[in-house]
């Protein structure tokens, strides 16, 4: 097929790839949205004529249109090496994989802004009907890597460096480098993720388990003060760690040190709170206030200083 017909026919399917690639994403970003991955984007897009037509001479393909299985791409960016595989499961039952390719698994280091891991993929035989009979048959690509790969990733990219094997040998020792460093950045992400979740449960553990003054002498940070308002207030809507880290800076900045002394001033203030929440409750249907709020207006009422503050 000649350029000027294969360019034609390229562009004549151009609006299918457009729909290929919406349907795709939308069936990914529902099917993620249902599990507890946290991701830093999604993207998609279609290959611009120029790269198409680049690919298929630089690959000599025979049939470029349905050889080129990477037309329609999407990528995942995730936060940690841990989430690709969970990421990859949650692909393997949305889409039918026609192959898999791990480039992060035993992988060089110096290989490191290259690494993630691709599927090609098509529409489940399940997705039927006239919104998709024209996309069931075609083949796309999605990649998943880590923030860190991503980011090296587009650095050596505009750098113009498609592999290490490009990059001049005085450069080279410099490349490693700078490889390696994002590579330990990936791996200390982590393991910060996992020593977090472990004080996260520590936390839980201690607070339902330990003495009142092995409570008390816990520091206030946002693991311990997020277990002590879920067993201070198990009746109360529980807010989420954004809301909690608000106010244990506030009640940091205000001098406060340990969890005792929010236990303390809490139980002294209780009967003013009380009377408060009867005269002033918040403006939902619940007439309650969030564990936070408790809080906040408990540390105001007892201490006229932290007005200032909050």
């Amino acid at each position: 097929m000649d350029i000027e017909t294969l360019s034609r026919e390229f562009q004549a399917r151009e609006h299918v790839y457009n729909h290929l690639k919406g349907e795709a994403l939308f069936i990914l970003e529902r099917a993620i949205e249902r599990t507890d991955i946290k991701l830093h984007s999604i993207s998609s897009r279609v290959k611009k004529l120029d790269s198409f037509l680049d690919k298929a001479q630089r690959k000599e393909y025979e049939n470029p249109l349905d050889d080129i299985q990477d037309v329609v791409g999407l990528r995942i960016v995730c936060l940690f090496i841990s989430d690709i595989e969970r990421i990859g499961k949650v692909i393997r039952e949305s889409f039918s994989i026609l192959s898999e390719d791990n480039k992060v698994e035993g992988t060089e280091v110096s290989s490191f802004g290259y690494m993630s891991v691709h599927f090609t993929s098509m529409m489940k035989d399940e997705y039927v009907g006239p919104r998709y009979n024209s996309i069931t048959k075609m083949a796309f690509e999605i990649q998943v890597r880590t923030i860190a790969m991503d980011a090296w990733a587009n650095v050596s990219h505009h750098l113009d460096y498609k592999s290490d094997k490009d990059v001049p040998s005085d450069l080279k020792r410099d490349f490693y480098a700078l490889s390696g460093l994002f590579y330990v950045a990936d791996k200390h992400f982590e393991m910060f993720y996992g020593a977090s979740k472990q004080s996260q449960e520590e936390m839980s553990e201690l607070f339902e388990e330990a003495t009142p003054q092995a409570k008390a002498e816990q520091e206030i940070n946002l693991d311990s003060l997020t277990a002590y308002l879920q067993t201070k207030f198990p009746d109360r809507k529980h807010m989420g760690a954004k809301a909690v880290s608000v106010l244990t800076n506030e009640l940091l900045r205000a001098g406060y040190k340990t969890i005792g002394e929010i236990d303390q001033i809490i139980d002294s203030a209780s009967d003013a709170f009380n009377l408060y929440e009867r005269e002033l409750p918040p403006a939902v249907t619940s007439k309650r206030f969030t564990d936070v709020r408790v809080v906040r207006i408990s540390v105001q009422l007892a201490d006229e200083n932290y007005h200032r503050i909050s």
